[in-house]
């Protein structure tokens, strides 16, 4: 639901920005299975895009 709220979504990408590597390689594959559902949502789709150039970037 944080994924899709329109000021939440801003919380769960400082957290992926601000946690360790193991961290957020768990939240990271909780998120990845409901990507083509948060790509439906207007702010579902910031968190696609930061999780996305955060896969590209390694």
């Amino acid at each position: 639901a944080m994924m899709k709220d329109q000021f939440a979504n801003y919380v769960v990408q400082k957290v992926l920005e601000t946690c360790d590597d193991q961290q957020r390689e768990l939240i990271l594959s909780r998120i990845k299975v409901h990507l083509n559902a948060l790509k439906k949502y207007t702010y579902g789709k910031h968190i696609v895009a930061r999780v996305e150039k955060l896969v590209t970037a390694g």
